[in-house]
């Protein structure tokens, strides 16, 4: 008797076991959605490594480097920048020296052809002003120090062979920028970014969009949210990514219907950011100050940006298609076939 009580709770617990089994293995089981020819909201159920590892060829790290002469000024000065000649900049400054800015972003190879590559980034990554002014009192007192730019070097990372990276067009009102590169003719072909151009007004609340770049110099791909584009304006859509510096220009792709049916709906331009005013030290302050003494020098008033994570903005790809539709023929200047693009 004893022996068939024990049996059937056995049993019991077997049958207990294999429907909680079933029930398990039945809930892990993701649905296949049903096509809508709209982007997924979902995360993919197909594996996407190997689109993702397509994708991670075709996008490059971008350095660009300016030098600037700077000619220093005397307190009082009555210097003109409307009217600078050699004269006034030899008779007028009390010293000079080279300095340089530097800005790394992300470029996308789009075409190539004869040894011609083109690259698409954003225009903030290259453009750097001609001029740079800093004034006495606050900013508008006379000239404290005036800065021209003599050169610039833009290296593109993995093309290290061939001409000099130049920029193209550059539209800043978009944020959108196109470089070439000429490569020796035993360089290794880049991979071009092939995938189909998808319509940004197709995004919509909730769609599921991943980023290929180089934030802080490391190549990572990072997933985010779309906020409806619209309602945005100026060709720009909001995503929830966390960016970081160096991720500008990155391609931003989504799935139509399901894996691997990615389509190139943008890039990555920036993430929102405020100012911190602070004090500091003037220039000729020790290099060493004891912050449990009163300090007795001169202060002056600077600013840093801090980057708002997990709100970021993106150029759609229907802005990308009006600038290189508009700049069509300054392409076929520059020796690029504009029929080979995006196809």
């Amino acid at each position: 008797m004893k022996y068939r009580i024990l049996h059937t709770v056995s049993l019991y617990c077997l049958s207990l076991l294999i429907s909680c089994s079933a029930s398990q293995q039945q809930a892990v089981q993701k649905p296949i959605p049903e096509p809508n020819n709209r982007y997924d909201s979902e995360f993919p159920v197909k594996d996407i490594s190997k689109e993702l590892d397509y994708l991670s060829t075709t996008v490059k790290k971008l350095d660009c480097l300016a030098f600037y002469m700077s000619y220093v000024f005397p307190p009082g000065n009555n210097v003109d920048i409307n009217q600078l000649t050699e004269s006034v900049l030899k008779n007028e400054a009390i010293g000079s020296s080279v300095t340089n800015e530097s800005v790394s972003g992300t470029a996308i190879v789009v075409y190539y052809d004869g040894g011609l590559a083109g690259m698409l980034t954003c225009a903030h990554v290259v453009d750097f002003p001609d001029t740079l002014v800093a004034r006495y009192q606050d900013g508008q007192g006379a000239i404290q120090v005036l800065s021209i730019k003599i050169k610039q070097q833009n290296y593109i990372n993995d093309l290290p062979e061939g001409e000099a990276v130049e920029i193209v067009v550059s539209d800043a009102s978009r944020d959108i920028a196109f470089l070439k590169k000429e490569l020796h003719d035993h360089v290794e072909p880049p991979a071009v970014m092939n995938f189909p151009v998808g319509k940004s007004k197709d995004l919509d609340w909730g769609t599921v969009v991943y980023v290929m770049g180089f934030p802080v110099g490391n190549l990572m791909v990072t997933r985010a949210i779309v906020t409806k584009p619209t309602r945005t304006g100026k060709g720009r859509f909001l995503t929830d990514a966390l960016y970081n510096r160096g991720i500008s220009g990155a391609p931003v792709v989504a799935i139509r219907d399901g894996a691997p049916n990615f389509e190139w709906v943008g890039i990555a331009s920036s993430a929102a950011a405020e100012r911190v005013f602070y004090t500091k030290p003037g220039k000729e302050s020790p290099e060493f100050i004891n912050p449990e003494d009163p300090y007795k020098g001169d202060l002056y008033v600077d600013f840093r940006k801090t980057i708002k994570y997990g709100i970021t903005f993106n150029v759609t790809v229907d802005e990308i298609m009006h600038f290189f539709s508009k700049n069509r023929s300054q392409f076929e200047k520059e020796g690029f076939d504009v029929e080979r693009f995006f196809k």
